[in-house]
C-alpha cells in the first residue's frame, strides 16, 4: 500500500503510529508534539541546535516533555530530513512535526508498507542516531533558557491541499463507436489537450472512459486513481485486459463523467483467457468481465506483476 498524503500528515497517519510498540522519527525541526504519542522507548533525532531553538523552530519545552516522557531524543544540527518508522509503516515526506506544518503550509509524504522502503528507513534513522548528540537533563535545562526569536510567517492564507487519488479500480469497459454522443466532441477535445499537459511521460497517449450511473468508481475515482480496464470489443466477441493506467483528469459535465488516462505508447494487452487464468491461480479475487471495483493493496501488486 502506497499513498501520497497531503494537509495535516501527522494526523492522518496517527492511529496507525500510536497502535505500533515503537515509533522512530527523524524530523529536522520540532515544536509540537504533533499526533504522534511518542514515549518510552521511543526514538526522535531532530535539529535541537542553539540556532534552532531561538528562532523557534524547535521548542525546548517540546523536547523537555518528551524527555520526561523517557523518549530517546538526540540532536543533529544538519538534519533536514523527515521521515517515521512505526510497525511496518513508513512516512518520507516534507513534514517537519510543527502548527506550520499541520495548518500553514502546503505538504506532501509518502505513506507506505513496501518492506524495502521501511528497512531503508529504519536502518538511516539508526545510523544518523548513531551519529548524532543524545540529550539529556544538563542539555534540557540549557536550552530551556535560550531566548526564542519567532520570525512572523507572512504570506496567503493556506489553500485547502489538494485531494489525491490513491486507489486502484478494476473496471469493466466496451469500444465504442468513432461517432458516438457527438455533442460532447467539444467538450472532450479541451479536456484532452488539458490531459496531455499533465502526462509526464510524452510518450503516452490519452484516452478517456465515458462513464453514466450511480457506481462508486464514478462517484469516488480521480486524479491519482489506477484502473486496470477490462476492454471488450464493439461487439463483444474479443475481451482483453489492459495494463494499469494513471487517471490524469476527471470531467464532470451534466449526466456523464470522463476519466482521462495516460496510457504508454507500447502498452501491452493480455487475453481475457490468460488473465483469467493469472486471476484465479494468484488473484485478484470476484473477478469477472463485468467487474467494476476497488482492489486492495495485495491485489493490486499482483495486477501490477502480471505485467512486469
Amino acid at each position: 500500500m502506497d499513498s501520497l498524503l497531503t494537509g495535516d500528515v501527522w494526523r492522518q497517519v496517527a492511529a496507525k503510529a500510536n497502535r505500533a510498540q515503537r515509533r522512530l522519527v527523524a524530523v529536522a525541526y520540532v515544536s509540537t508534539k504533533g499526533h504522534l504519542n511518542l514515549k518510552h522507548g521511543d526514538i526522535l533525532v531532530c535539529d535541537a541546535s542553539d540556532r534552532a531553538v531561538r528562532a523557534g523552530e524547535t521548542s525546548a519545552r517540546v523536547l523537555d516533555a518528551l524527555f520526561r516522557r523517557r523518549v530517546e531524543v538526540r540532536s543533529r544540527p544538519d538534519l533536514h530530513a523527515k521521515l517515521a518508522v512505526f510497525g511496518r509503516y513508513a512516512v518520507v515526506g516534507s513534514c517537519n512535526m510543527s502548527g506550520a506544518a499541520a495548518n500553514d503550509l502546503t505538504e506532501l509524504a509518502l505513506f507506505t508498507d513496501r518492506q524495502q522502503v521501511v528497512s531503508q528507513a529504519t536502518a538511516f534513522i539508526h545510523q544518523i542516531r548513531e551519529n548524532s548528540h543524545q540529550i539529556n537533563d544538563r542539555f534540557i535545562k540549557r536550552i530551556l533558557k535560550i531566548t526564542v526569536r519567532r520570525v512572523p510567517r507572512r504570506g496567503q492564507p493556506k489553500k485547502p491541499p489538494p485531494r489525491l487519488g490513491h486507489r486502484v479500480w478494476l473496471v469493466s469497459v466496451r469500444e465504442l463507436a468513432d461517432d458516438s454522443f457527438p455533442g460532447e466532441r467539444r467538450a472532450v477535445e479541451k479536456a484532452e489537450r488539458k490531459a496531455r499537459l499533465l502526462i509526464a511521460d510524452k510518450d503516452a497517449t490519452v484516452s478517456w472512459l465515458r462513464w453514466t450511473g450511480r457506481s462508486r468508481f464514478r462517484s469516488v475515482a480521480r486524479p491519482g486513481d489506477v484502473v486496470v480496464q477490462i476492454w471488450r470489443s464493439h461487439s463483444g466477441r474479443r475481451v482483453d485486459v489492459f495494463p494499469p493506467v494513471p487517471i490524469v483528469l476527471r470531467q464532470d459535465v451534466e449526466h456523464w463523467t470522463r476519466f482521462y488516462v495516460a496510457e504508454p505508447e507500447a502498452g501491452s494487452r493480455l487475453s481475457w483467457k490468460r488473465f483469467a487464468r493469472e486471476a484465479r491461480k494468484h488473484g485478484p479475487s470476484r473477478v469477472s468481465q463485468r467487474s467494476v471495483r476497488e482492489v486492495n493493496s495485495r491485489e493490486a501488486l499482483i495486477l501490477e506483476s502480471m505485467w512486469s
